[in-house]
Formats: structure tokens, sequence, C-alpha cells
């Protein structure tokens, strides 16, 4: 009986194993999860061109430092972008949604306003949010572990102001656009000028005036020594230029302001000739000839693209987006948070670092001018400023 019971269970088990080979068999093996990413920035309105600019550089990066692959450890890098309209309340249902989708890294936007909206939101749901050319000082600080910027602060685009001279006892005029960018470089320019000994007048610009006219008078009337002009929306700086210019402002006060974007060169060119303007600059296409950015200029120019401000805020991105996954297949964002504090790298534009305490990437800054080339105006680098922290 006991020789009977024991040849069953051995028939009973061979047959289980003979139906377990083949369902084992028959089954593919679990491919790893793809790995989300929210890209929310402007792609309409005033700041499109920079949303379009940032995006093209984010895609680019991922595709250049995955050889090719959009893969991380086997799992698929999907981005989910959406248009946020420089609109706090669109980007904050877009960012709700992909929280809700189980995005755990999101990126980008060239407003400020919209940057400072989404940052509380990335450390009430525990998300790594990686800001994009938004560049209002508060975006990053010491007090909110989950943001980090690809772009520069209003800070640093004043680091390449230091050796304005004279400027003790002058007077600056600071004209901004009255949202949150330009009262962002109000708060800068105070900051970093002010114990130099400058004095200040400001005139805040509303982001809805068409007529430019009125205020370039009160520019004109203020008989100041230099003009800084902090300007985002494309669509209208050309007009306010040109208002400035009609007053005689420039002839009165030395402008001083970023140089924006390609489509600006010639209208910048054109309205600051022979005006001895200072143009401070993050990114112009081959400031720095490094091996990613020889890449990048090669496949832009097989494509007929170009190249432009914001850019490189974009290949940073997507640096630091595959730091934050390096060894970390789960995206844990504690993990992420922890790869990119700290981390220094080789961007487009040189070398790149992620200050620990508030997540500022510090990087070179740029002195430019423009050159008429023919019947164009292009870039020209007068001076690099290394490492730039403020």
């Amino acid at each position: 009986m006991r020789k009977h019971t024991s040849s069953a269970r051995v028939g009973i088990a061979a047959l289980a194993l003979a139906i377990a080979i083949p369902a084992a068999i028959s089954v593919p093996a679990q491919a790893a999860a793809d790995i989300k990413i929210g890209v929310i920035t402007t792609t309409s309105g005033g700041l499109k061109s920079y949303g379009e600019a940032y995006t093209a550089g984010l895609e680019w990066g991922l595709n250049y430092y995955t050889k090719g692959t959009m893969k991380v450890g086997g799992a698929k890098i999907v981005l989910t972008k959406k248009d946020d309209g420089a609109d706090p309340a669109s980007a904050t249902a877009s960012f709700k949604e992909m929280v809700g989708n189980g995005t755990k890294i999101i990126v980008g936007t060239a407003s400020s306003g919209v940057a400072l909206t989404l940052g509380p939101l990335a450390a009430q749901n525990k998300i790594l949010y990686i800001s994009g050319p938004a560049k209002n000082d508060g975006v990053t600080s010491t007090t909110n572990r989950y943001v980090f910027r690809s772009g520069n602060t209003s800070l640093q685009d004043f680091a390449p102001l230091a050796g304005i001279k004279p400027i003790r006892g002058k007077k600056m005029i600071l004209f901004v656009e009255e949202n949150a960018f330009g009262l962002g470089n109000i708060g800068a320019a105070r900051k970093f000028l002010t114990p130099q000994g400058a004095v200040f007048e400001e005139i805040k610009v509303s982001t809805t005036a068409t007529d430019f006219t009125p205020y370039a008078k009160r520019a004109a009337d203020a008989k100041a020594d230099y003009i800084f002009v902090a300007w985002s929306n494309a669509l209208t700086a050309g007009g306010m230029f040109t208002a400035l210019k009609q007053q005689g402002v420039f002839a009165k006060a030395r402008p001083v302001t970023g140089l924006a974007g390609v489509a600006s060169y010639d209208i910048y060119g054109t309205i600051f000739d022979g005006t001895n303007a200072i143009l401070t600059n993050s990114y112009f296409p081959g400031v720095a000839p490094t091996k990613s950015g020889v890449a990048l200029a090669a496949d832009y120019d097989a494509k007929g693209q170009s190249q432009d401000l914001f850019t490189a805020d974009g290949v940073n991105a997507a640096q630091m987006i595959l730091r934050a996954l390096s060894k970390n297949p789960s995206v844990d964002v504690a993990t992420a948070i922890s790869n990119l504090e700290g981390w220094s790298f080789g961007g487009i534009k040189g070398l790149m670092r992620v200050r620990a305490s508030d997540h500022v990437l510090v990087q070179p800054m740029f002195i430019t001018t423009l050159d008429k080339v023919g019947s164009h105006y292009k870039p020209r680098l007068i001076k690099t400023i290394y490492n730039v922290e403020t």
C-alpha cells in the first residue's frame, strides 16, 4: 500500500511539473515599468518661444545622454507634455493630474508665477520638481527640498554687472513687467547693487499695457545714469524697447538688459546701436565648445532646427532627470534628491553644479554684445564669469 501511495504521489508530482513547465515558458518576462516624466511649460502666448526651446533641448538631451534608447535600466522614459499658458491655475491642474497618474518627476515652465505655484505643490505631494527657465529667486530655497532648477536665478543674471563703473551714487531705473519675473528682478537688483552704492527708481509696467509711451516718458524724465530692463514677453518687447528709444531714454541712461532669444537679435541690435548697452546672457549658441555642445549644434543643423536662449535649460533638465534616476529604478524621490544635491556635471555651456543647500544651479554667465554681420546682428562674447553662485 505504501509503495502504491508513493508511486501515486510521484505520478501526481510529475504531472504537476509537466503542466508547470510549459506554463512558465509561455509567460514572457515582465518588462520594466515606464518612467513617467511630466513636462509643464509655456508653449503659447508671450513665452511661447522660451517653452519651445526648453522642450526641444530637453528631448534632445534625453535622447543624446541615453544614446538614443530613451531608456534607463531597461525602463522607457515617457514624457507627458502640457502647455501652462503662463497661467498658475492651468499649471496646477496639469500638475495634479500628473501626480494622480503616478508621475514622480515633473519639470519645466518659463513662467516665474507658475514655478512659484508648483514648488509648494511638489513639497505637499513629495514630488521632484525641476523648474525650467523661470528665474525668480524664490523658486528654489533652503526650505523646499523637492524643488531644483535647470536654469539660472535673477541674482545670477546680475553677476555680470559686478564690474559696472561708476555705480556708487548713480541712479538706475528698474524698468520691469509687473509680474513675478519683473518683481523678482527688482529684488535681485536691490540686493546685488545696493551694497555697491547704486540708487534706484522703479517703473513697473502693467502686463496688459499696449501703449508703452507713458512709461517711457517717465523713464526719460527720471534723468538716470542707467536703465535696467527686465522683460519676458517676447510679443511686446519690441514695442517696449522702441518706445524707450523714441523718448530718448538711451541717450541719457545706459541700457542694461538680458540678451533675449535669437528672434530678438536684429531688433535689439538696431535699438541698442551706439548706446554702449550692457547685455548679460545665460546662453547663446556656440558660447562654449563642449563635446555635447558640438553634438547639439550638429544635430540641430542636420534637422534644420535653431538653438535658442533656453535650449541649454532643457538639456540641463535632461541631465538632471537621468542623474535623479541613477541607481533608482523605483523612482524613489528621496533617492533622486540625494542624487542631485551637490552634483557637478558638464553641461553644453560649461561646468554646472547643483548647490546642495538651496538647489540653485551654479553655472557660467556671460557678458555679450551684438555685432552687425551683413544685414543681421549676431552675439559676440565679451566675458565669461565662471561658477556664478549669487
